[in-house]
């Protein structure tokens, strides 16, 4: 006899998990991070930022970590210091 289980997944508590406040601290860690072996390593700022997106129907919560001025707009380009920065 075979047993078929059928599995409903819950959208609204997804939105929800990927919203709590521990999810949300270890992703902007790892911007933090990012962040500081690229100031370290490159010329200029590099800043992060953290927000959630839209609900369609994900909403996942995004950190990035950006060029924040010039120097560093160049110094990336230039050296690719962003993803120098996330492979070390």
């Amino acid at each position: 006899m075979e047993v078929v289980m059928r599995v409903v997944f819950n959208v609204a508590a997804f939105y929800e998990l990927r919203r709590d406040p521990g999810v949300i601290a270890e992703l902007e860690s790892h911007a933090e991070r990012i962040c500081a072996r690229a100031n370290a390593m490159g010329k200029g700022t590099y800043a992060t930022g953290s927000r959630q997106g839209m609900m369609r129907p994900q909403g996942r919560w995004r950190a990035s970590v950006v060029t924040a001025d010039a120097k560093a707009i160049a110094d990336n380009a230039k050296n690719h210091t962003l993803i120098r920065a996330m492979s070390s």
